[in-house]
């Protein structure tokens, strides 16, 4: 990575979530430091003036309307779970928070979640995959969705069952199929009946990034 090379494309929602992260942890202060620790993260070069302002000119605004209650939360997760990922109509429910800040409560309750619960774990222990379909597994879903109420440790000590991680490997399985041979064998491929054929791993409004250690910031 060049560091004369600036990233001038959109924040994309996780990067939001780690300067997020990022700016509580110093404070919103150190933002050289700020800018160094987020362009690693994405392999692209973030100035720490583009991070300044993205924080100053949009995330702080919108954080001043993103504390969430009890209630509010219950209600986001029962309507992200007839709804999906169908933030505009979700938004609806919350006149005073921004389809932006619906979205990455969401995310970062997953990826808080995810790094908590794969801590210490070997790697065919941990939760991964593309959000999408591992939320499908109502095992996963559980788990991902906890309130922050629940202890990191209480997190750390749960384990998948037999029947999840088998659930999650297939889903696995079939992604590694695609990215390695460009389409999977039909004939041979046993997991047509769990996932579908449209999972993709890109991040758009209404579809899922892929949740994998890389992505999953210290």
């Amino acid at each position: 990575m060049e560091s004369s090379q600036r990233y001038r494309k959109m924040w994309k929602v996780e990067e939001d979530i780690l300067l997020n992260e990022l700016v509580r942890r110093y404070n919103a202060k150190n933002w050289k430091i700020i800018a160094r620790e987020i362009s690693q993260e994405i392999n692209k070069v973030r100035t720490a003036k583009q991070c300044r302002e993205r924080w100053n000119n949009y995330l702080k605004l919108n954080a001043r309307h993103c504390d969430w209650t009890d209630t509010e939360i219950n209600l986001f997760f029962e309507l992200q779970s007839s709804f999906g990922n169908k933030w505009s109509k979700i938004s609806a429910f919350f006149p005073n928070k921004s389809k932006n800040s619906i979205k990455n409560f969401y995310y970062s309750t997953i990826r808080r979640n995810i790094r908590r619960f794969n801590n210490g774990k070997i790697d065919e222990e941990q939760i991964k995959g593309p959000i999408d379909e591992i939320m499908k597994i109502s095992e996963i879903r559980e788990i991902l969705l906890s309130q922050k109420s629940l202890s990191k440790n209480s997190l750390k000590e749960m384990k998948l069952s037999t029947e999840c991680l088998y659930r999650m490997h297939r889903i696995n399985g079939y992604l590694l199929t695609i990215q390695e041979s460009g389409f999977p064998d039909v004939e041979n491929f046993s997991g047509w009946d769990i996932i579908e054929r449209s999972i993709i791993n890109e991040f758009s409004e209404e579809s899922d990034p892929f949740i994998d250690q890389a992505i999953l910031w210290d």
